[in-house]
C-alpha cells in the first residue's frame, strides 16, 4: 500500500492535471477575451490583460448550424494596436445580414499574435424567436452632448444599462447605471459623453440592456451620429457704452467661436428700417464644452447719441458658420455731441466744487473799495 501511495505521488508530479478547455483559453497573465455579445445586427468583443500587448488581431466569425456542422456567413478582424495593462478595450463590429432566416446562431471570436490564438471565445443566439421581453427600446438618439434612450417596460423591471460612445469600430467612452427600474409608463433615460469629440467626425451611440429576471437577457441599439460644435446666446445686455452676451456651450466638441456686435443707427422713418452703421465688433469667445458658460462684453468706442439703435449679435461656429443670429434695440437718450463733453465729465466721475462758487466781477470791486476805504480811514486817525 506505502509503495502505491509513493508511486501515485510520482506519477503527479511528472503529469500535471490538466484542466478541461474553457469558452476563453489563455493562462492568468495573458491578453484574453473577457465579454462577448452578439445578435444578427452587431456584436461586441472585450478584451483584457494585466500586461501589455501591442500588434494583436482580433478575429470574429458569425456561424449558422447546419446538420451537424456549421456554415460560415461573415468574417471580420480588427487590428489590436495596443492593448494596455489592466485596462478594457472593447471593439464594435456589424453584421450585414439579407434576408436572415429564423433560428439558432453563433459567433467564435479569437484573439491572435504573431498567428498564435491567446484566446478565443464563443457566443450562441437565436434570431426571430417569439419571447416576449419585459422591456422594450422605442427610440434611441446619440448626439454631440450624449445618449438619449426611450424604454418602455412591459411589466416592473430592474436591469442594468451601459453607454458607448463608438469610433469606427472603438469603444472610446462607456459608462454604465446599475439596477435601474422601471415599473409602468415609458421613460427617456440619458447619459452625457465624459470624453472630447472631434468635430464634423461620425461616432456611434449604443445602448446595452442586461435584464436578468426572470432569465438573462440583453437588448442593443446602435445609432450613427455626426459630432457637431454647438452653442447659444442665452443672455444678453446693452446699453450706449457697450454690451455682453453669455454664451453656453451645448457640445462635447470644443467650442472655438466668436461673436459679432453689429450696431445700426435708425433713421427718423423706423418703420422703413432704414439705417446706417455705426460700429462692428468681433471678438473670441472662450473655449466651451456641454454645460459650460461664458459672458463676453464690448464696449463702443463712442458712446451712442441720442436716438434709437438696432443691435445685430451673431454667434459664430468653429468654422465661422452662423449658429445664432438675435437683433435688438438700444435707446440713447445722451444730448448731441456739443453737449456731451458735459455728460461725459459727469459720466466720468468728475465732481463739481463742493459747494464754493467764484466771486463774479461786481462783488470783487465792491470788495476791493470797502478795502481801500478801510485804509484811508486808518491813515487818518
Amino acid at each position: 500500500m506505502k509503495a502505491a501511495i509513493i508511486l501515485l505521488i510520482f506519477l503527479i508530479s511528472v503529469f500535471p492535471v490538466s484542466a478541461a478547455d474553457s469558452s476563453s483559453s489563455g493562462e492568468a497573465g495573458t491578453a484574453h477575451i473577457s465579454e462577448l455579445y452578439s445578435d444578427l445586427g452587431s456584436f461586441d468583443v472585450t478584451l483584457y490583460s494585466d500586461k501589455t500587448y501591442e500588434n494583436l488581431t482580433l478575429e470574429v466569425i458569425l456561424l449558422r448550424p447546419v446538420g451537424n456542422d456549421e456554415e460560415m456567413l461573415a468574417r471580420q478582424a480588427f487590428p489590436v494596436d495596443s492593448l494596455p495593462e489592466n485596462k478594457e478595450v472593447t471593439k464594435v463590429g456589424f453584421w450585414y445580414q439579407r434576408n436572415a432566416e429564423r433560428g439558432a446562431y453563433s459567433i467564435r471570436a479569437s484573439l491572435i499574435e504573431d498567428g498564435q490564438v491567446l484566446s478565443k471565445s464563443k457566443y450562441d443566439f437565436t434570431y426571430g424567436d417569439n419571447s416576449v421581453s419585459k422591456l422594450r427600446i422605442d427610440d434611441l438618439i446619440p448626439d454631440s452632448r450624449g445618449i438619449n434612450v426611450i424604454l418602455s417596460p412591459v411589466e416592473p423591471v430592474l436591469f442594468d444599462i451601459e453607454y458607448m460612445l463608438v469610433d469606427s469600430s472603438d469603444v472610446v467612452y462607456t459608462t454604465k447605471t446599475n439596477s435601474v427600474s422601471l415599473t409602468s409608463i415609458p421613460e427617456n433615460i440619458s447619459a452625457a459623453w465624459g470624453t472630447l469629440l472631434e468635430n464634423n467626425r461620425e461616432y456611434q451611440g449604443r445602448v446595452k440592456i442586461k435584464v436578468y429576471s426572470p432569465e438573462e437577457e440583453t437588448l442593443v441599439s446602435t445609432k450613427h451620429f455626426i459630432a457637431r460644435d454647438d452653442a447659444e446666446i442665452t443672455d444678453i445686455y446693452k446699453d450706449e457704452t457697450g454690451a455682453s452676451a453669455t454664451v453656453y456651450g451645448r457640445s462635447q466638441v470644443p467650442f472655438e467661436g466668436s461673436l459679432v456686435f453689429n450696431v445700426y443707427k435708425l433713421k427718423n422713418d423706423i418703420k422703413a428700417n432704414s439705417s446706417e452703421s455705426v460700429e462692428s465688433i468681433r471678438e473670441k469667445v472662450p473655449v466651451l464644452l456641454n454645460g459650460d458658460d461664458e459672458t463676453v462684453e464690448v464696449a463702443w468706442k463712442q458712446r451712442l447719441q441720442k436716438g434709437v439703435y438696432r443691435l445685430e449679435i451673431e454667434l459664430l461656429g468653429n468654422s465661422g458658420e452662423v449658429i445664432e443670429h438675435r437683433e435688438t434695440i438700444i435707446e440713447s437718450n445722451l444730448p448731441p455731441y456739443s453737449d456731451a463733453s458735459a455728460v461725459n465729465s459727469s459720466a466720468s466721475g468728475t465732481a463739481p466744487l463742493s459747494g464754493k462758487k467764484t466771486p463774479d466781477f461786481s462783488a470783487a470791486v465792491l470788495i476791493a473799495g470797502l478795502a481801500a476805504i478801510s485804509f484811508i480811514l486808518r491813515k487818518q486817525g
